[in-house]
């Protein structure tokens, strides 16, 4: 006999409260103080960061999101604003049964800890949690489905099932086939930009550069086309997985190609995508000489999203007798 869930708690990464110094130190002191995003940093790390690096970078990153605000229109973290619209989307379309709820792992709230009280309170004890990485990694999927472990000690009769990953999805791989399709036509590339990561974690096992080729794989078959796979966000000095977007970008850009540009590694726009890519790499590519730029929104609270996640990606029962 199995189970069915009463509620539905959606995972995001977070995002500063504001573009102010202060709560974007905040969000960095929280997000690069898990040791899940770096992997298992030396112990030094935790004070360097504390005392060196977030007060170096606050103010140079509060500028970033300052400027995303203000290319978005937007005088709420985009982030936060797409999380709330496709949660509610989800809660209407699942209706009564499953109550629906989002926490943020870094950042602004609501917090992991917030919401599971919230479900705690109103009598809710199986739970599915779904991290919104379609990619599985250590440092995202791992580290939200680590904080929420944590977090449930302090609700013993709450039971956890978790959905980690979506990468082998077709539902999902459709969506962003169709983001991608409304804004191409075929003398374009299709540059698919994934988060990268340190080469040492993809060779340690971790599965994000596996599940990167695997969607790629899916958008192509909807599309029927090829894309060009790149990772952009480096950090630090250490090799990571390639090749990097830069450097694509710079490549197409030198043979005046047109770029249409998708970031599917994230299911909601953010810094990477509304400053990183739109002002940053799309700069880089012009500069090498490059034709058009058009960069694909995330799914967002996309209704045909938002229709098949609750569909084929929620599931309806835990399984357990």
């Amino acid at each position: 006999m199995t189970a069915s869930f009463d509620g539905l708690l959606l995972i995001q990464l977070g995002t500063p409260a504001s573009a102010s110094p202060a709560a974007v130190g905040k969000y960095l002191l929280e997000f690069l103080g898990d040791p899940h995003t770096l992997g298992n940093p030396p112990f030094f790390w935790k004070p360097l960061l504390r005392f060196g690096i977030v007060p170096l970078r606050s103010r140079s990153s509060a500028a970033k999101y300052r400027a995303m605000l203000d290319i978005s229109h937007s005088s709420e973290m985009p982030l936060l604003t797409n999380t709330v619209a496709f949660a509610k989307g989800v809660a209407e379309k699942i209706g009564p049964r499953m109550k629906v709820a989002f926490a943020f792992q870094y950042g602004t709230g609501p917090s992991v800890s917030e919401a599971l009280g919230a479900f705690a309170e109103q009598g809710l004890k199986n739970l599915c949690v779904i991290p919104l990485y379609p990619q599985r990694s250590s440092a995202t999927s791992g580290a939200a489905i680590a904080l929420v472990r944590k977090a449930a000690e302090n609700f013993p009769d709450i039971n956890l099932h978790f959905v980690d990953g979506f990468a082998r999805s077709d539902a999902w791989a459709r969506n962003v086939a169709d983001s991608i399709y409304g804004k191409w036509n075929e003398k374009d590339d299709i540059v698919l930009s994934w988060h990268g990561l340190p080469e040492s974690r993809i060779l340690a096992g971790d599965p994000y550069k596996t599940d990167c080729e695997a969607s790629a794989a899916l958008i192509e078959k909807h599309l029927n086309t090829k894309v060009i796979s790149c990772y952009q966000s480096r950090f630090g000095f250490a090799k990571w997985i390639g090749p990097s977007t830069l450097d694509v970008l710079h490549d197409l850009g030198s043979r005046q190609r047109n770029v249409v540009l998708a970031a599917p590694a994230f299911t909601a726009d953010n810094l990477e995508t509304l400053y990183e890519i739109d002002t940053e790499l799309k700069n880089e590519f012009l500069r090498a000489g490059g034709g058009t730029f058009v960069r694909v929104p995330c799914l967002n609270a996309d209704p045909r999203w938002i229709r098949d996640f609750a569909d084929f990606i929620v599931p309806r029962s835990s399984g357990a007798e």
